[in-house]
């Protein structure tokens, strides 16, 4: 399923979910944040499954609410634990494409 962002351009895609395989604790996806986009435009994102993350291209950040910025580039993988407040940016000139899962512990 792709679902484009109501709010701009931003690509945002679920590959599984609840809706379309058997455990519902585990949702996979993938985000390309364009050039100068951050997600979510105010305030800090936050979920109830741990996030894993892994930087396809671009170079992507995550600033935590704690304001460590961890710099994700190509080949890197990222942990987020649950209920951890966190804004994705992309500082650079070309698109930075991550592929993400959330898993319920």
């Amino acid at each position: 399923m792709e679902i484009k962002s109501k709010d701009s351009a931003k690509l945002f895609e679920t590959f599984f979910d609840a809706s379309n395989q058997k455990n519902p604790r585990v949702q996979m996806g993938v985000i390309t944040l364009m050039p100068g986009e951050k997600k979510p435009e105010s305030g800090y994102a936050r979920h109830q499954q741990d996030e894993y993350s892994y930087v396809v291209a671009g170079e992507a950040h995550t600033i935590l609410e704690d304001g460590s910025d961890l710099v994700g580039q190509p080949g890197d993988a990222q942990l987020i634990e649950a209920g951890e407040g966190h804004i994705n940016y992309n500082d650079g000139s070309e698109p930075a494409t991550v592929v993400w899962f959330l898993v319920e512990r």
